[in-house]
């Protein structure tokens, strides 16, 4: 193997092969179906039992979103979430969670979304309101009613999560958005009753409402315009870049090889 071809070789190796940080795919079916099964499982078992719980559905721009806002590794709320159409092509009202934890084997998706359930115990649905020094929105907003897409992203920090106790430690932030968004002051997260009892045009699955129509799935060709990965050169970005730089003088080195090798010139 020529030195040229080695190199070449290597770089592409260290820039994109060679990391160990985990990589996370929002269209990988078993990531979603994790996601998904994890905010389903607590919708359908809240106390007192919900009459109008919807089922929860992935949504890919939902997912496009948290993955780009998960590039930040920053352990605060996506800033554009107010704004109509920065979030999502279709959706005005996108709802967020975030979770942050070091090192990477600590992040698995249903773990995750237990951490934003487990607030339930400091949430009184009488009063509507979390216990006194208490946080429960995460809680709030996974079993909101009417909130039936979501989208969640995770993504490996290296060099940390900002904000967060491990900023300087390698780290995994993991974001899910939802649609339409819930948490709003002074109303219920949803209806108490019988399970199902008051949806409409809808059938009833494991204690949730589901309709066909809105249940189905959507693509988008969208990306949000301050997804930080249209302005930054990753490492495939990186090993395409140095591989066409190495290329070029390789290729006018073989030529004039050849030429020399088999007497081979051009006329005109």
């Amino acid at each position: 193997m020529s030195g040229s071809l080695h190199l070449l070789i290597s770089v592409t190796v260290l820039l994109g092969l060679g990391s160990c940080e985990p990589v996370f795919d929002i269209t990988d079916p078993v990531f979603i179906e994790e996601c998904v099964r994890g905010h389903n499982k607590h919708r359908a078992n809240v106390k007192p039992a919900a009459a109008n719980m919807r089922y929860m559905t992935w949504d890919e721009g939902l997912a496009v979103t948290a993955r780009a806002w998960a590039r930040f590794c920053l352990f605060k709320h996506n800033i554009y979430l107010r704004e109509v159409r920065k979030v999502h092509p279709t959706f005005t009202s996108v709802g967020e969670n975030i979770w942050a934890g070091a090192p990477y084997s600590s992040f698995k998706p249903e773990s995750a979304v237990q951490s934003w359930n487990d607030e339930d115990q400091f949430y009184d649905y009488n009063t509507n309101q979390c216990k006194p020094g208490k946080v429960c929105g995460h809680y709030t907003q996974n079993v909101w009613a009417d909130s039936y897409k979501v989208g969640c992203a995770a993504q490996a920090c290296p060099n940390g999560v900002a904000e967060t106790s491990f900023s300087t430690k390698p780290g995994v932030i993991f974001v899910c958005n939802y649609a339409t968004a819930g948490n709003y002051r002074g109303v219920a997260p949803y209806r108490s009753g019988a399970s199902c009892s008051s949806c409409r045009e809808e059938t009833c699955e494991n204690n949730l409402c589901r309709n066909s129509t809105r249940d189905a799935p959507q693509s988008y060709n969208w990306t949000p315009d301050w997804d930080p990965a249209l302005s930054s050169c990753g490492s495939f970005c990186l090993a395409v870049v140095i591989i066409r730089l190495i290329s070029v003088p390789l290729i006018f080195a073989c030529v004039y090889c050849l030429q020399r090798r088999y007497n081979l010139f051009a006329y005109e």
